[in-house]
């Protein structure tokens, strides 16, 4: 009698060993489960953050270039520089009826008459664009420093207002202007720092950064 209920208590052992085992198993699963879920789990308390890379370094060791692709344009029309001589000075005079105006900037043009793109002599923000009866599509670029260039007489233009343009950028194409049609297909170009004109030859080749005032 002994021996027979010791060997139902036995096989009960068995049983709830089983059950004991399995349920072990589940809680074992639910909780590598739950770890593997919080770890895929982004805090809500964190955000994950792209920085984005400043290039104002970069924009400050930029040197003024061209605003066109030919090395060696052809200019049509000068600057009117009040130190030049009285014949480049007459070059540089636009004449338009009975009124003279001082050329404010430089022509470039590759013939006179092929169209060519317009390039951002240097990084800034689209400031200006409009279409002018005289003188063409006008566009205004700001860079650092207060400097400014405008590119006047395109037949179309690429960019808008707010737009931030790279060194080297398409702006518009070259046209013709009924202000000076005499340049034929050109690109007016200026260079200005807190407003007023500098003369694009001085500037061509140098450094933004030598327009920084704090230097």
């Amino acid at each position: 009698m002994k021996d027979k209920l010791v060997n139902v208590i036995w096989k009960k052992l068995q049983q709830y060993s089983f059950v004991i085992f399995l349920a072990l198993i589940l809680v074992a699963f639910l909780i590598i489960a739950q770890v593997s879920k919080k770890n895929d789990k982004v805090p809500v308390n964190k955000t994950t953050q792209t920085t984005q890379p400043t290039n104002h370094d970069n924009r400050t060791n930029e040197i003024f270039k061209l605003p066109l692709a030919e090395e060696s344009p052809e200019i049509i029309r000068d600057f009117y520089d009040v130190d030049a001589s009285v014949e480049d000075q007459l070059k540089s005079i636009i004449q338009v009826g009975n009124v003279f105006y001082p050329n404010n900037g430089v022509h470039y043009t590759v013939d006179g008459e092929t169209e060519f793109e317009v390039l951002a002599s240097l990084s800034g923000t689209v400031t200006r664009v409009e279409q002018d009866p005289l003188l063409g599509y006008v566009v205004e670029v700001e860079h650092l420093y207060g400097m400014k260039t405008l590119y006047a007489s395109l037949a179309s233009v690429n960019v808008a207002v707010g737009d931030r343009v790279a060194q080297g950028d398409v702006l518009g194409v070259a046209g013709t202007n009924n202000f000076d049609p005499e340049s034929g297909v050109h690109v007016h170009f200026e260079v200005l720092q807190n407003g007023i004109n500098l003369n694009p030859h001085d500037v061509i080749g140098t450094k933004i950064s030598d327009y920084n005032s704090e230097n």
